[in-house]
């Protein structure tokens, strides 16, 4: 499995999750503002609905999803780890088995990471389905004119989960991989572009930048700038697909003796 596979598979967990608050709140919410209808005359109205969308907050707060968000992201860190053996396996003949403690240290930090943001998905679906549900409510509008809005919420929350897969998806892969290099011995890397339209004209740049190691060569102990003058790495910047090629400390030894 690699990197984009890895995305593929943490973006289906996560869109599987955003169907699964969908379907709370179209089968315990929906109902509760349809009784409410037409004119949401009731005195209890907002009170029933409120009711209604605290029961789905606390389900997604309960210590059983609150245990799945960890299991989740664990197994993503896991997967992306798995894969980047693969790879530096097939390509590059580095076989690193064994986790090292820098290693355990940043899939520790990278599941806390991932866990948090998998909570966040029901968190801020449900905080913009209240948001809809209310003041669309007050303005006096249908059950079914509401509920074509709370479909634009469904696109949102489904937007939001993709990115978050894409996004960390790249960083834990960068990550992992940088520590995997390190442990393996490298300590040069060499920084490489997905070579299209999107890629950051800066990333370019650091691609082909000469810093006395050969082009887009660096140390992982000193790592290049972004236009923000930021240290980056390959995937740690807003969606970077960028990637490291482990480069031997011999050859960049040869080439600093060819070039002087």
């Amino acid at each position: 499995m690699n990197g984009s596979r890895a995305e593929i598979q943490y973006n289906q967990i996560l869109q599987r999750l955003v169907n699964a608050v969908k379907r709370d709140v179209d089968a315990q919410l929906l109902p509760v503002i349809e009784a409410q209808a037409p004119e949401y005359v009731q005195d209890a109205w907002g009170d029933n609905v409120q009711a209604a969308i605290d029961r789905l907050v606390e389900k997604y707060r309960s210590d059983g999803f609150l245990q799945l968000a960890q299991r989740m992201a664990s197994g993503f860190v896991s997967v992306t780890l798995q894969a980047i053996d693969r790879k530096n396996k097939r390509s590059f003949g580095i076989d690193v088995l064994q986790h090292s403690p820098k290693l355990r240290m940043s899939m520790r930090a990278a599941a806390i990471q991932n866990a948090n943001l998998i909570k966040s998905v029901p968190e801020k679906y449900l905080g913009d389905v209240a948001n809809t549900v209310f003041s669309n409510m007050r303005i006096g509008l249908l059950p079914r004119e509401i509920a074509a809005r709370l479909r634009e919420d469904y696109g949102i929350a489904q937007r939001r989960a993709r990115f978050i897969a894409r996004d960390q998806t790249a960083k834990v892969n960068g990550e992992l991989n940088k520590q995997r290099q390190i442990d393996a011995g490298y300590e040069f890397f060499g920084w490489m572009t997905a070579h299209d339209e999107r890629v950051r004209h800066s990333h370019d740049e650091i691609a082909a930048a000469d810093v006395g190691y050969g082009p887009g060569v660096y140390r992982w102990d000193d790592l290049p700038t972004n236009e923000r003058g930021e240290k980056v790495q390959p995937g740690s910047d807003y969606q970077c697909r960028c990637t490291a090629r482990p480069i031997r400390n011999s050859k960049v030894k040869r080439n600093q003796e060819k070039a002087a």
